[in-house]
């Protein structure tokens, strides 16, 4: 295995691009294959990518990008021993590359700061991605997909700015891991954007495959404020939460079921139905929600009488159920 990585490392710092690719890909493979095995090796094939990703872009650079994913991935033990700082370093190099134009390139530095974020579950990642994730949401122009976010003004693209890609389903993957590993009052404090960024993914300009993907974060975000209120030691806020809550009921039930009414996929449906019941599920753990709205009542029992669908029928069975029981 030395001698694997050394020939890795030295076609790593080669001038041939080919040469940097194979290397890449040969780091991919091993990380695959060997997992936590690699680590005694991890450090030199960590310098080495590290040392290669900053810098202007050449053709197959994107690679490099996953191999650090994969070796973050297989190696997070060994890399996490040495503290914080190497996997920070390996954020912010990761984060950097989000922001290229390269089509190519941004989709592999999502999937990389996803593998990222995951691999280390460090808390203070939050902190340090979302921003990113909200800017690049609010910047996107409209035309690719993107509605602006509520209280942007729109730019116009008369003046021929080169439109930026942004690939908004990894993006959303993104901000599920961020939610993962946040510390919950990193997430309370920052509920106004994200529930800003949820409006923008579930809007019509999106296509469905983004939508799915926020149903899941959606879902990812109840289920941690369902554990802290279930958390009877409390340490943390509850008003706070319960207001988040409140927000999530309020600002996103009623577009959820938008989705469900005007995409015509059942496995839009049947995810979009699982969200809605799972919002509704920790709305009910919240005494000071409010009112639930007699038009979004009315919409859900329409959409459930219609839906063809036998899975997304029975989960609407399921909201319905929930509001008729509603106590507050």
């Amino acid at each position: 295995l030395g001698e694997i990585v050394s020939l890795i490392c030295e076609g790593m710092s080669s001038s041939s691009w080919a040469s940097k690719r194979k290397s890449a890909q040969a780091i991919c493979r091993l990380s695959e294959v060997l997992g936590d095995s690699l680590s005694s090796h991890h450090e030199v094939l960590l310098q080495s990518l590290m040392k290669e990703i900053p810098g202007r872009l050449w053709e197959g650079k994107e690679v490099l990008l996953l191999a650090l994913g994969a070796l973050s991935t297989s190696c997070h033990k060994a890399i996490s021993a040495e503290g914080s700082a190497p996997s920070i370093a390996i954020l912010s190099v990761v984060s950097s590359a989000c922001s290229k134009k390269a089509k190519k390139y941004r989709e592999a530095a999502f999937s990389a700061l996803e593998q990222v974020i995951k691999a280390f579950g460090n808390p203070d990642f939050f902190n340090m991605v979302f921003p990113l994730l909200f800017d690049m949401t609010k910047s996107a122009p409209a035309k690719s997909g993107q509605q602006p976010l509520a209280g942007d003004t729109a730019k116009t693209d008369s003046d021929g700015v080169e439109e930026i890609f942004v690939p908004h389903t990894k993006l959303v993957e993104c901000l599920t891991s961020c939610i993962h590993v946040a510390n919950i009052n990193d997430i309370l404090e920052n509920q106004e954007n994200l529930m800003l960024l949820y409006a923008a993914f579930l809007s019509p300009e999106h296509k469905w495959t983004v939508k799915t993907t926020a149903f899941l974060s959606i879902k990812e975000l109840c289920s941690r404020l369902h554990n802290v209120i279930k958390d009877s030691s409390g340490s943390h806020d509850i008003t706070r939460v319960a207001s988040l809550v409140q927000e999530i009921f309020h600002s996103t039930s009623p577009k959820i079921l938008h989705c469900i009414s005007t995409v015509k996929i059942a496995q839009v449906h049947v995810s979009a139905s699982e969200c809605l019941l799972e919002v509704l599920k920790l709305s009910m753990e919240v005494p000071t929600v409010s009112a639930i709205d007699e038009g979004f009542k009315d919409e859900l029992l329409h959409q459930y009488e219609i839906e063809k669908n036998e899975e997304a029928k029975s989960l609407l069975r399921k909201c319905l159920n929930i509001l008729q029981d509603w106590k507050h």
